[in-house]
């Protein structure tokens, strides 16, 4: 992997942490400047020496703050380019399914695209919310004793693969 592709890696995975703990992080351990009474307390400094160690932690500080803001901006760049590339190629595969299938076909692929889509965010697998079957037990393919096969997509016989356009 180049170094572009390690350092985008990264700033995702850091962003996606951040926003997955959904609140205020505590402050680095670089982050606390020990106020003048504090840096008193160190054995054998001058107070000129205090004075500049406090300057150069606060430079640090700063430091450490920009640069988290410069990732924190980076971040946010490359989530919205992302979002609107998962649009792009949304919309594209939309409209060669519509050219493909024409209206009609395109609202029941439509239509059983949506009766076929896993459970909303939050919800169990099996749909209740914490995961215990709602309204009758287990859907979908595995035979009776986990419920009926799903059915293929409409103007897909049974048992047959859909037509992909690479038919021999």
């Amino acid at each position: 992997m180049n170094r572009k592709t390690i350092l985008l890696i990264t700033i995702l995975l850091t962003g996606a942490a951040a926003a997955a703990s959904a609140q205020q992080m505590p402050p680095p351990p670089g982050a606390h400047v020990p106020a003048a009474e504090e840096l008193a307390t160190v054995p054998g400094a001058s107070a000129a020496q205090q004075a500049e160690v406090r300057k150069i932690l606060l430079q640090r500080r700063d430091a450490e703050e920009t640069l988290h803001a410069s990732m924190r901006a980076q971040f946010d760049t490359l989530h919205a380019k992302e979002r609107s590339e998962h649009e792009r190629i949304e919309d594209q595969a939309s409209a060669q399914l519509r050219k493909l299938l024409g209206d009609d076909g395109y609202r029941a692929y439509a239509e059983w695209t949506l009766a076929h889509r896993g459970p909303p965010h939050g919800m169990g697998p099996h749909g209740g919310p914490d995961g215990r079957p709602e309204h009758g037990g287990m859907r979908g393919p595995g035979g009776p004793e986990r419920g009926p096969a799903m059915p293929p997509p409409p103007g897909v016989a049974p048992g047959h693969a859909p037509p992909n356009g690479d038919e021999d």
